[in-house]
């Protein structure tokens, strides 16, 4: 297996992105030093690409499941997984590596492999976006996905979330003066950008990337505006990491002084 990923950067964005070979021995990442770099890589934010970390006998285990069913935007990954002998050894195999991966390459204490989402289907043409989740202040969303697809997987990523609030702060505001309590400030910016307005409209720059099957790449979709162009097989881990230096959104706003109401409102417990 010899696919490499493939990175178009656009010079007006911010983020970088270090692609890697995986060594044959994960515990050439194990290094302190090399452990804080890819921690701070991470946090700027930045994507980090290990191509080459699944082998084929895995690769093609885990294919056992793919679906030609186009996922729309937002639909859940209701799919299932194969209930088959060479799925399941090839499922644990890969869930073990990605999470040996990510403890040699930053030196975190996971204890598992953390929220996973096994996704078979065919995604293409989202919208740019921030996820929505909740990610509590003081923590970190540390997101990993595998291409376990025969095809690259097309990203785009525009601009950061600490990129839009010192750029674009006036239409920011503008975007959130209605916020609701709870809303997730990542929706009305999104629904801005697919009606034309705001940072993550329509000729926003973008890197492009292309993620080579066998890859396994780190981003925080919470910090890094992105869209799959295209994409079939991936699984993906993710793990809510303490940190001492919080840049959860919240937090980007008020250090930026991003006026939004409601900002630290919880929604109401009958909405809850």
């Amino acid at each position: 297996m010899n696919d490499v990923t493939k990175v178009e950067l656009d010079p007006r964005l911010e983020t970088p992105i270090l692609v890697m070979p995986c060594p044959a021995d994960l515990n050439d990442f194990a290094e302190p030093d090399r452990q804080r770099e890819m921690r701070e890589f991470y946090a700027k934010p930045g994507i980090i690409v290990i191509d080459q970390v699944i082998g084929e006998p895995v690769l093609t285990g885990l294919r056992e499941g793919l679906s030609d069913y186009r996922r729309k935007f937002k639909e859940k990954f209701n799919f299932g997984r194969p209930d088959t002998e060479s799925f399941r050894s090839a499922y644990d195999q890969a869930i073990k590596r990605m999470t040996d991966l990510t403890i040699a390459l930053f030196g975190y204490d996971l204890k598992d492999g953390g929220t996973m989402s096994y996704r078979p289907l065919i995604t293409a043409d989202e919208p740019l976006h921030y996820d929505t989740y909740d990610v509590p202040c003081g923590q970190m969303s540390l997101m990993s996905v595998l291409n376990f697809d025969h095809r690259p997987r097309k990203w785009n990523v525009g601009p950061s979330f600490r990129e839009i609030c010192r750029d674009s702060a006036p239409d920011l505001e503008e975007i959130l003066k209605k916020k609701k309590p709870g809303e997730s400030p990542s929706v009305p910016i999104r629904t801005a950008g697919l009606k034309g307005f705001g940072p993550l409209k329509d000729g926003t720059p973008l890197h492009r990337i292309e993620f080579a099957p066998g890859a396994v790449w780190y981003a925080n979709p919470k910090a890094i505006s992105h869209q799959i162009t295209y994409g079939g097989g991936a699984h993906f881990q993710q793990w809510n990491i303490d940190v001492s230096d919080c840049g959860c959104q919240s937090c980007i706003f008020e250090a930026f002084e991003v006026n939004v109401p409601n900002l630290r409102t919880p929604a109401p417990a009958s909405a809850a």
